[in-house]
């Protein structure tokens, strides 16, 4: 029996399957660029003399796939994409931090109302929706406090919105929280068979796609338990495939079983 006939279409079916998945990434991306375009306008160009810094060597493989956009002098809006042509993240922060990762190059004097972050979620909301707001946080009500730094997050049903504030003294010597980023995280579901465990430090990982996960501190009983050939069912925000590892949950049902 000749079967190189049912093989060549398989070959070509498969072959055309890859090839509508990888138009439908390439036309997500491109008309989310359309609107970001119109939104924000002019685009991020470095200046001469200042390289940009595109990743963390530490906890990434190589730079995102990224489009970036001024907003006013001081500040930059980064969206950065999934796999697929969604948006995984975007930020609004420093220009400075593009080419530094220390927050001691960033003047005191910039920093963002509370007016410019609602416009800067509205804004990503038009692009990918958020969702419904299910948290909400105001600093220093409900952030996490280290010093006179405050990080905040606000919980959506299809993203997480993390602020960062700095207390200080203003000119009447009263304290303020005064905002310096905003970065916004969209929700991604993973399911797949665990193709490899390893532990680093004190997490163990799981490795799934391609891409390793880890619970977001030790002892997240999935991670734990679950072996290679096991079905896992995961949860995570902003993971992009140039991150060594990323930060995930469990799927708040039915999170492991068996192959």
């Amino acid at each position: 029996m000749n079967r190189t006939g049912p093989a060549v279409v398989a070959a070509l079916a498969c072959l055309s399957l890859k090839l509508i998945a990888e138009d439908a990434t390439l036309e997500r991306k491109t008309e989310t660029i359309a609107k970001a375009d119109a939104l924000f306008g002019q685009r991020y160009i470095a200046p001469a003399g200042k390289p940009l810094r595109l990743y963390d060597k530490e906890t990434e493989t190589g730079p995102p796939d990224s489009v970036i956009y001024w907003h006013g002098s001081s500040y930059i809006i980064e969206l950065i994409f999934a796999p697929d042509g969604s948006l995984a993240r975007v930020t609004l922060l420093p220009e400075a931090l593009l080419h530094s990762d220390y927050w001691g190059d960033v003047p005191d004097s910039v920093e963002l109302s509370r007016a410019q972050m609602q416009w800067f979620v509205s804004s990503a909301n038009m692009l990918q929706p958020l969702g419904k707001a299910a948290e909400e946080s105001e600093a220093p009500d409900l952030c996490f406090q280290s010093g006179p730094n405050l990080y905040c997050r606000d919980m959506y049903e299809l993203a997480s919105v993390s602020h960062y504030h700095l207390e200080r003294m203003d000119n009447k010597h009263v304290t303020e929280a005064a905002l310096r980023d905003v970065v916004i995280s969209y929700k991604q579901s993973v399911t797949g068979i665990v193709e490899d465990v390893r532990v680093e430090g004190s997490q163990r990982q799981l490795k799934l796609a391609g891409q390793w996960y880890h619970g977001e501190k030790p002892g997240v009983v999935i991670f734990d338990k679950a072996q290679i050939g096991s079905l896992v069912r995961l949860v995570t925000y902003g993971c992009t495939t140039n991150e060594r590892v990323c930060i995930s949950f469990p799927e708040p049902s039915n999170s492991t079983s068996e192959q």
